[in-house]
């Protein structure tokens, strides 16, 4: 069983537990994850683990209650107004696999763990998120798509399609792969609306934002 990397330790205990807890699910899932891994692996003693969290649960809870808030951050920096319409929305979908790909057992714990085998709360937590994330991207699809008529159900099939994707990935151990699911991520999200030849025509787009790394 590795031990956090020194370069992702957080100075307090509670940050420590958090990360500890994150690796730990992500290598053996969340129901056989115990505190005493978590404690070990965070370099933290059991009485310190109780005054940070009332018990396992909590502690995940608030795993997947970070990476869900620092997803929802991420996106929020598609709304640049440096950027079109369309750029927001790509470089909106490629921060956010990034983040993934950067935080892969983060990634699992809120997109995976949370849906299946955790608490109630966590996977209240988890669409809650999904929720607001779809709130952000429909908006910026209207904005995008002036006149252009939409399905009230397509934004969140799209981002459901995202997901499968993501967590395919995720579920293979390939979280480095994650930012190169851009194109058809956007395509998904575009299919809905745009003619066939409109849609791939950004998708290739996409693309070229991943091949020029700007």
């Amino acid at each position: 069983m590795r031990s956090l990397p020194r370069d992702i330790v957080a100075p307090s205990e509670r940050d420590r537990l958090i990360e500890a807890m994150a690796l730990s699910c992500a290598e053996r899932g969340y129901a056989a994850t115990s505190v005493e891994e978590v404690t070990r692996q965070a370099g933290v003693s059991r009485r310190g683990f109780e005054q940070n969290f009332a018990d396992k649960a909590d502690c995940g809870t608030a795993a997947v209650n970070q990476m869900l808030a620092d997803i929802t951050a991420t996106a929020s920096v598609a709304y640049s107004p440096e950027y079109s319409e369309w750029e927001k929305i790509l470089r909106g979908v490629r921060a956010l696999l990034e983040l993934m790909a950067a935080r892969p057992s983060f990634a699992r714990l809120a997109l995976i763990e949370a849906r299946q085998g955790m608490e109630p709360e966590a996977y209240g937590l988890y669409t809650a998120g999904i929720r607001v994330l779809t709130a952000m991207l429909g908006r910026l699809q209207a904005n995008a798509l002036a006149g252009i008529a939409r399905p009230p159900s397509a934004i969140r099939g799209a981002i459901g399609g995202a997901e499968t994707l993501i967590r395919r990935e995720l579920l293979a151990g390939r979280p480095e792969r994650l930012p190169e699911l851009l194109p058809d991520i956007i395509y998904g999200m575009l299919a809905p609306y745009l003619d066939q030849q409109e849609a791939l025509r950004y998708a290739g787009l996409a693309r070229e934002l991943l091949n020029d790394g700007g």
